[in-house]
C-alpha cells in the first residue's frame, strides 16, 4: 500500500535537529519489536498449498480465477499452470493479482496494553506488505466499530488503529459483519478478513461465519494468541484463508505476516468458458514450482462479466505486492541509510546558502 504523507514549505525546510529526531524515534520502534519478533516466533500447522480462493467475471465468455501459491520462489508464467473446468483442460492466461482486486478488513480484539501494542505493531508491518492498489480497512471489537474505512493510504490506517481506545468486553460478531460489510463494498475481487484476536472466539460465532463469508464472497485468516480452536481453523481454511498462532502478543507480528504473504502472491488466470453466469462449476489447478504440488480442487460459480473490474485490473496487471518483511534490522537498516542521507544533503544546502561562512 501507498503513503501519503505531502511535503509542504514547512516539512522542507525543517532543521536537521528536527528531522533527525523523527527519524530516531522511528528506528527506536523497529529496535523495540525486535527483541519481541525474535524471541517468540510464530507457529502455524503446514502451509496450505495452492488454493483456488476467489473468481472476478471477465467478459461473458471469459473467468478469472484468483489462486493463491503460498511459498513461490518468484512471478509464475502460465507455463506453471494448469487447469481443468469439469475435466477439461483449459488454455490459460496468468497475470499477477493486481492490488486494486484486494480488498482486507483487519478486525483486532484486544485489551490495552501488551496485547493491544502488539496488535498495532503488526498491523503497521501488515500495511507495508499489501500491493499498491489494495485497499484496508481496520475494525475494533472493543466496542464493535469501524475505526478506518476502506483506503488505499497505509499511513491513515496505522495512525487510525493508534489513536482508537479498546476496553470493556469483546464483540466479535458485531465486528466481524462490519468487516465483511466493509470489504464487500465496490466491484468483485480478493476479499479477506483478517482476524486479530488475544480471546478464544465463542463457539457460536464460528457456527455463524460460514454463511457470512460465502456472502460477502470473503476468505478468513485468523491470528490468535495462544491458540486457534479447530474449528475455527478449519472455517478459516474453507474459506480460502488460514490459521496461525502466536506464543504471546508481542510476537503477532510473524504471525499477521504469513496472512500479508499470503495474499501477496495470488494469482489471476483467465480462460474461456461455455457455462453460464451462476453456473457450478468444478475447478482443478496444478501449479508447477509450488511448495505443496498437490493440485487444488473447488467448486465454484461462473460470475457474471464486469467490464469495470477487468479493466482496472488489466491496467495494472503485472504488479504484485511484496510480503511485508518483519526483520526489524533491516528497517532500522533503511532507516538510517536515509538518516545518513538527510545529514548530507543538508549540510550541502547550508553551505551553499549565500552570506554563511
Amino acid at each position: 500500500m501507498r503513503s501519503n504523507q505531502p511535503v509542504t514549505e514547512t516539512r522542507q525546510g525543517r532543521p536537521l535537529r528536527g528531522r533527525l529526531s523523527v527519524l530516531a524515534a522511528a528506528i527506536a520502534v523497529a529496535a523495540t519489536a525486535a527483541p519481541a519478533a525474535a524471541s517468540a516466533p510464530a507457529s502455524q500447522a503446514p502451509g496450505p498449498g495452492v488454493r483456488v480462493v476467489g473468481s472476478i467475471g471477465v467478459d461473458p465468455s471469459h473467468v478469472g480465477v484468483i489462486v493463491s501459491v503460498p511459498g513461490s520462489g518468484g512471478p509464475l508464467n502460465a507455463r506453471a499452470f494448469r487447469l481443468w473446468e469439469n475435466g477439461r483442460p483449459k488454455n490459460v492466461r496468468v497475470d499477477p493479482l493486481p492490488g486494486s482486486a484486494l480488498r482486507v478488513s483487519v478486525v483486532v480484539d484486544a485489551r490495552p496494553g501488551d496485547q493491544l501494542q502488539g496488535a498495532q505493531n503488526a498491523v503497521a508491518d501488515l500495511m507495508t506488505g499489501l500491493p499498491d492498489g489494495a485497499e484496508a480497512a481496520v475494525v475494533g471489537t472493543r466496542p464493535a466499530r469501524l475505526v478506518q474505512p476502506l483506503t488505499g493510504d497505509a499511513g491513515s490506517v496505522v495512525r487510525a488503529l493508534a489513536a482508537a481506545s479498546f476496553s470493556g468486553p469483546s464483540d466479535d460478531a458485531s465486528a466481524l459483519a462490519l468487516a465483511l460489510r466493509e470489504v464487500s463494498a465496490g466491484p468483485a475481487g480478493r476479499r479477506a478478513v483478517i482476524l486479530i484476536t488475544t480471546s478464544p472466539v465463542p463457539a457460536a460465532l464460528v457456527n455463524a461465519l460460514p454463511g457470512q463469508l460465502r456472502a460477502a464472497d470473503a476468505s478468513l485468516y485468523v491470528a490468535a494468541v495462544p491458540d486457534v480452536a479447530p474449528s475455527l481453523a478449519k472455517l478459516a481454511s474453507d474459506s480460502g484463508g488460514w490459521a496461525v498462532t502466536a506464543s504471546s502478543a508481542r510476537s503477532l507480528m510473524p504471525a499477521v505476516d504469513a496472512a500479508g504473504a499470503d495474499l501477496a502472491h495470488q494469482y489471476r488466470l483467465t480462460y474461456t468458458t461455455t457455462y453460464p453466469a451462476l453456473a457450478a462449476t468444478r475447478l482443478r489447478v496444478a501449479v508447477a514450482g509450488a511448495e505443496t504440488p498437490t493440485p487444488a480442487e473447488a467448486t465454484v460459480r461462473v460470475p457474471g462479466s464486469s467490464g469495470q473490474s477487468a479493466a482496472g485490473a488489466q491496467a495494472s496487471a503485472g504488479r504484485s505486492g511484496q510480503a511485508g518483511l518483519s526483520v526489524a534490522w533491516l528497517i532500522a537498516a533503511v532507516l538510517l541509510i536515509g538518516l545518513a542521507g538527510v545529514a548530507v544533503f543538508d549540510m550541502r544546502r547550508e553551505r551553499r546558502q549565500p552570506g554563511r561562512t
